[in-house]
């Protein structure tokens, strides 16, 4: 691979989980990558969702895990279309998860020099460093429930993407994760942006979604991403075959609904950073 791309690093996630966050991941990504940007997923979740979602046995490779502790090098530990044994497009690669996750901070504290004073938080930016230029966008796809994941992606990441279903705890996330924001922003990511939120599995009927809708309208105006994403039986069909949406629905409106919410993230994004809008970036 060749460092040709100005890369953006954007954290997506919610405080709270089952919020759709893992599929907004995806679908996104997936989008992104069938507009002709190259996209790379790094999955933080013990849970391994973008890595399970996307039909990638997390045991069968080294990952992120790896990866953080420095026992691995990102650029040959990231799977892609290459790989046997799934179905990614040529444009879009991952950094798995795992379970392993789990044993992180234990791990590095356990492996870390006295001399090294680097704080533990801080172990995603030399993996970030090493990855920008190869592509547009890098997408980290956060735990809702693990503190040094997450953590490490508001201090790697130049933006943030919040994520959102009508739950109940959902709304409580977003606060929570606005004010993680803030805090980052005094403590070591002052550039840190919230770039956008996205809503998914809505059902105009229901009153959790009215009373979403109501609020993110009220809080969020500015940075909510349009369309939100109805409620589609297609997603979860999608989800247990272990494929995105374009790849089994292609021509499905929500499909087709995703595609224009990439279109309005990189609009959005384009007025966060100092850059020309994406459709203008010349891929060599």
């Amino acid at each position: 691979m060749k460092r040709q791309h100005q890369t953006l690093v954007i954290g997506i996630g919610n405080q709270k989980g089952g919020v759709g966050k893992t599929t907004m991941t995806i679908q996104l990504a997936y989008a992104l990558a069938e507009q002709g940007h190259k996209v790379l997923i790094i999955d933080l979740d013990v849970n391994a969702g973008s890595t399970k979602h996307l039909g990638i046995d997390p045991r069968a490779y080294l990952g992120t895990f790896e990866v953080l502790l420095g026992d691995e090098d990102p650029l040959t530990a990231i799977v892609t279309h290459e790989d046997e044994g799934h179905s990614l497009p040529e444009s879009l690669h991952l950094l798995t998860g795992s379970r392993k996750l789990e044993e992180l901070e234990e791990r590095l504290r356990a492996k870390k020099s006295k001399f090294d004073d680097t704080p533990l938080h801080d172990v995603l930016k030399p993996v970030i460093k090493k990855l920008r230029g190869y592509y547009d966008f890098i997408f980290l796809d956060t735990p809702p429930s693990a503190p040094l994941p997450i953590v490490a992606a508001y201090k790697a990441a130049d933006g943030f993407l919040l994520v959102a279903i009508p739950e109940g705890l959902a709304i409580q996330g977003l606060q929570e994760a606005l004010h993680d924001i803030e805090e980052v922003r005094k403590y070591g990511n002052p550039d840190l942006q919230l770039v956008g939120l996205a809503i998914g599995a809505v059902d105009a009927r229901t009153r959790l979604s009215r009373e979403l809708i109501a609020y993110v309208d009220k809080e969020f105006k500015e940075y909510v991403l349009k369309p939100v994403i109805q409620r589609s039986t297609i997603i979860p069909t999608a989800q247990t075959q272990q494929k995105s949406i374009f790849q089994t629905h292609p021509d499905h409106a929500i499909t087709q609904c995703f595609r224009d919410m990439a279109q309005e993230f990189k609009a959005k994004i384009a007025r966060f950073f100092d850059r020309q809008t994406f459709d203008e970036v010349d891929h060599g």
